[in-house]
């Protein structure tokens, strides 16, 4: 019996922005959340994997032109090669078109791109529900990034659904790069930091219903006004929990609450803009595409920024 013949496969996942916040684990051996939560999957922000057969009997991982050992990326290979029952050793390049572990979701396009990837080097099916657990794994908000548009994820069973098409109600997203390099503590490590330590944790995760059905009724609506406004409803109270935390879990710097304060006078003079903020000191602002570039003006001249993009509602995870 012939070997079979595996062809290499080149996958694209776009950064999914979390409009409704997930902060906190329930199971942490299955990486569930303790809160559901939307996301916006971005077109232009975005991790590119390409996995091909290994020149020898084990498996090689690239990031942007680095070969590394990182064992999470490993770990995730394993656990697909188990779930196709195939054992075939993979050689994977990865880059990513977004700053690395620096609070803008690397993770998660990262994560959904190598399941993704592996799962149709292996088995050349396309079919991501097969793996959703295993990308899910690898980030807890990376399963958001196999859809496109507005999407949910569901907290009890790690399911997700797309509440609105890229097409059906276009937006766009200006992001404000505020510093370089990897956040000192990982989203991981914060979420059980806060949930071990923080008196607000559960307040955030009993709350959390609340602003997931404002924002379901804001996008059946298309009332941007009503999703921006929950939406830093929800940032603002992930990070009060962080704050609670023992001690306290800081990712913003000085530069974040410039940029907070330049949103805030951009909608008093009439700029339909709201922000929101990760695990990370840069800023993330929803609004109208005939917004984008005015908002990009106003935070490019108050010299805040390290470097600021307009980014729009992507697709799903691609295989190329």
């Amino acid at each position: 019996m012939s070997s079979p013949t595996f062809k290499p496969v080149s996958v694209r996942a776009g950064v999914n922005i979390a409009l409704i916040k997930y902060w906190g684990k329930a199971k942490d051996q299955e990486n569930l959340p303790a809160v559901g939560s939307i996301s916006m999957t971005l077109r232009d922000l975005f991790t590119q994997t390409r996995i091909s057969v290994s020149p020898d009997d084990s498996d090689h991982f690239e990031l942007n032109g680095i070969p590394t050992r990182d064992p999470r990326v490993f770990k995730l290979l394993d656990q697909v090669r188990t779930r196709a029952g195939i054992d075939q050793p993979m050689q994977v390049v990865s880059q990513n078109f977004v700053p690395t572990a620096s609070g803008l979701a690397s993770s998660a396009s990262g994560s959904a791109a190598l399941v993704t990837a592996a799962w149709k080097f292996l088995t050349d099916r396309d079919e991501w529900t097969e793996v959703i657990d295993i990308v899910r794994k690898g980030s807890g908000s990376a399963p958001r990034s196999l859809l496109g548009g507005l999407v949910e994820l569901d907290k009890a069973r790690g399911e997700i659904r797309q509440l609105s098409p890229p097409e059906a109600w276009p937006l766009s997203m200006v992001v404000a790069q505020l510093s370089e390099g990897a956040k000192a503590t990982s989203s991981r490590h914060g979420m059980a930091h806060t949930r071990a330590t923080s008196i607000y944790y559960d307040a955030w995760v009993q709350a959390h219903p609340y602003d997931l059905a404002r924002a379901r009724e804001a996008i059946e609506r298309q009332d941007l006004e009503q999703l921006g406004t929950v939406m830093e409803s929800s940032t603002m109270r992930m990070h009060a929990c962080m704050l609670g935390a023992r001690p306290p879990l800081i990712y913003w710097n000085a530069r974040t609450l410039q940029v907070i304060e330049l949103v805030h006078t951009l909608r008093k003079s009439g700029v339909g803009a709201w922000y929101t903020m990760d695990a990370g000191p840069h800023v993330k602002i929803l609004c109208l595409p005939d917004d984008a570039h005015d908002i990009r003006h106003a935070i490019d001249a108050s010299g805040v920024s390290l470097k600021t993009t307009i980014d729009s509602m992507g697709d799903g995870v691609c295989v190329q």
